[in-house]
């Protein structure tokens, strides 16, 4: 059955579907092609008669995980354009109810993924806690994070598509039964980065009222150094270096082609994400963060999987034979001259708790930190020297895929946040039984506590206190949830003592 709503741009037809009404492939700018190549989103303009909106638009153009990680963790392949600035809603019913609205900002390293995901189906979420679920696409490696001022890109296309999402939510979510007053961003990964990001970023001041980076926050942004020499690249590769237009009538795919060339196909090389370009993004997103120009009384529930970085190392086979030259190389990239006591420290603290303290272990416990842990601790720091309203979380149910090796590992803790945990393809990962239905019912309700409130505590969790450096109080999510205190301390200090 459809059923249509009336927003300022035109009328939308979506479906309802087992209880919920979804509208799908809905644009939130104009397409960025031909000539919007590389240019800041513009606005849609208004249409006659019914839009159809009952089908996915385009993901962002990409291309597959490589090997076993995008299967596993749920990232297929699908159609894919640069035509693909379009959003998805999932709402109980078209009334004036004013429900809680979530918007979702999908990971992938901002070179793969999008919003259509089996694992972020909204339905399950958007009936279980009576909000409105929306999810986006925004640009993704070099066609939305190439700093080319002399294309009018500024290197984070990708972050104003992301605001420009979450302002057309702000105008339009009324009439289709949300709140425009109490929106909270969540993302995971490098949706988590960009949304610490978009909380510095003075274009996106008001676009959201809470948020959720689920193993993201702020790190190193890329520098106009750095963003320029990737640019001075492209434009050799393709002979625009006379002329940088002719970058714009080169085909996609031959602009993916170089990009996966230059990344190493998504394994390492050239980085594409948020960028200190001095205009849409500066150069210290903690400090004006931690100074509150435009997070002061933002509410932020923020965490990371206990071991993140396993599902890197495990699906990748050049780790099958890591061994103690391997961590020490790999070790002194984050520790420098400190290594040998940085390795040290890993392995005395993970012996005193029981923990592994092989090469690989310790290597993907340290990584977890350096890209996850401590990152979010940072963050979660900043935020709190203005606003108490913080609260931080760690995964712990461990995935049985390859063998129970993964552990809490990254990405695993979205479909039980989403109540997908039984999607396609996803039983591998998550596992099977009757205690994971109450795992996922957990999360949720949390995370739609937090939504409603700004508060994620509710009667199904023990008493979760603010995150403060006094105590650092962090929820455990398991098959049994409980608060812990400062866990990791050996680790976490050793880390401050090198200035992060």
């Amino acid at each position: 059955m459809t059923t249509t709503v009336q927003t300022t741009l035109g009328a939308l037809r979506g479906a309802e579907a087992e209880g919920a009404v979804v509208f799908r492939g809905v644009p939130f700018a104009k397409p960025p092609v031909g000539a919007l190549r590389w240019r800041q989103p513009e606005p849609l303009e208004p249409w006659e008669g019914v839009r159809d909106a009952t089908e996915f638009g385009a993901s962002a153009i990409q291309r597959a995980l490589p090997g076993d990680l995008g299967d596993l963790i749920g990232i297929p392949s699908e159609e894919t354009s640069e035509d693909c600035l379009y959003l998805n809603i999932w709402t109980p019913a078209l009334d004036d109810a004013k429900r809680p609205v979530l918007v979702w900002i999908h990971g992938g390293g901002n070179t793969v993924g999008s919003g259509t995901q089996p694992r972020i189906d909204g339905r399950s979420l958007s009936l279980s806690g009576d909000v409105v679920v929306v999810t986006i696409n925004y640009r993704l490696g070099a066609f939305g994070f190439l700093h080319a001022p002399v294309l009018g890109a500024y290197g984070n296309e990708g972050l104003l598509d992301q605001a420009a999402a979450l302002f057309w939510v702000r105008r339009e979510i009324a009439a289709f039964g949300g709140d425009p007053g109490n929106v909270t961003v969540f993302g995971q990964s490098a949706g988590g980065f960009d949304i610490a990001h978009l909380m510095a970023m003075p274009s996106a001041a008001g676009a959201f009222d809470k948020a959720i980076p689920m193993s993201g926050s702020l790190i190193r942004t890329i520098g106009k150094d750095e963003a320029r020499a990737t640019t001075e690249k492209f434009l050799a590769h393709f002979r625009a270096v006379d002329d940088p237009q002719r970058l714009r009538d080169v085909a996609a795919e031959e602009i993916l082609e170089y990009q996966l060339e230059l990344t190493g196909g998504g394994l390492g090389g050239v980085r594409f994400g948020p960028t200190a370009d001095g205009y849409a993004l500066g150069l210290d997103a903690e400090a004006r963060i931690g100074a509150g120009i435009q997070t002061r009384g933002m509410p932020l529930l923020i965490g990371h999987t206990k071991d993140e970085f396993a599902v890197f190392t495990e699906t990748n086979e050049a780790f099958a034979e890591f061994g103690e030259d391997g961590l020490f190389t790999a070790a002194a990239l984050q520790f420098g001259v400190r290594t040998a006591e940085g390795i040290d420290c890993y392995r005395r603290a993970r012996e005193a708790r029981g923990e592994a303290t092989d090469p690989l272990s310790v290597y993907t416990a340290l990584m977890t930190d350096a890209m996850f842990r401590i990152p979010g601790i940072a963050t979660a720091e900043a935020q709190g020297r203005h606003t108490p309203d913080v609260w931080f979380y760690r995964f712990d149910y461990p995935s049985p895929a390859y063998g129970g090796k993964l552990g809490a590992c990254h990405s695993l803790d979205i479909p039980f946040v989403w109540g997908t945990y039984e999607a396609e393809n996803m039983r591998r990962f998550c596992g099977e039984g009757a205690e994971l239905a109450e795992l996922s019912g957990t999360m949720m309700n949390t995370w739609l506590s937090f939504a409603r409130t700004g508060d994620p505590n509710h009667e199904g969790l023990p008493e979760w206190p603010r995150y403060e450096a006094e105590g650092r109080a962090v929820m455990t999510f398991g098959l049994e949830s409980a608060v812990v205190y400062d866990p990791a301390a050996e680790e976490r200090e050793f880390w401050q003592s090198l200035g992060l």
